[in-house]
């Protein structure tokens, strides 16, 4: 914002691009922090979200409570339970990064998630970060549940396929801009913010 627009407007607020420029970029050891942290909260979002599902569930399935083994059939694990995983792990994220950019795990670590458009993170960027972070994941898991059942059976060298989870992160080492694919991909980034010294 120029000089002259803030004097024809003095409250008006700088924009989210003007104000990422003056925040260095978050680093991979940093984001790392806060990945533990926020995946720690979601695991216990993700033990009642499935409380929430199982509940109603077995008003409309017929379980026979004393074969715990039940719980892990497909009338609990079918697509509509893991498309409802998606959705309120997406939530999850989307709330804290449209409500002042910082999930419990960013502000832990003084980080912030800054649009890099004119407006502020919107849930298209939500979705598409998520995606983006999100994909490589899956391909982890896949290609894990793959191997853990065919040549790499008992093998603790299975576990090297979720290094592919960090692809994403780790293309900051590579981007000029020291940008991870869920950066480019949702056109955001995450910075580190001043702490606030208390008097």
């Amino acid at each position: 914002m120029s000089h002259k627009e803030t004097q024809n407007n003095p409250h008006k607020k700088p924009s989210s691009s003007s104000v990422s420029e003056q925040l260095p970029p978050a680093s991979i050891l940093r984001l790392l922090g806060a990945w533990l942290y926020d995946f720690m909260l979601l695991c216990a979002f993700w033990l009642l979200a499935v409380i929430v599902y199982i509940i109603p569930a077995q008003m409309f399935v017929h379980v026979d409570s004393s074969k715990i083994q039940n719980l892990s059939t497909t009338q609990f694990s079918g697509p509509f339970f893991y498309s409802y995983l998606f959705i309120v792990t997406w939530f999850f994220f989307a709330w804290f990064w449209r409500h002042g950019g910082q999930t419990l795990g960013l502000r832990s670590w003084s980080l912030r998630l800054i649009s890099d458009l004119e407006h502020g993170i919107s849930w298209t960027q939500t979705l598409l970060r998520f995606f983006a972070g999100g994909f490589p994941w899956l391909v982890s898991l896949f290609l894990y549940a793959k191997l853990s059942h065919g040549a790499l059976e008992g093998s603790p060298w299975g576990y090297a396929v979720f290094l592919i989870g960090f692809l994403g992160l780790f293309w900051k080492l590579v981007d000029k801009q020291k940008r991870s694919i869920q950066d480019i991909f949702s056109d955001s980034h995450i910075v580190v913010v001043p702490r606030i010294k208390k008097r």
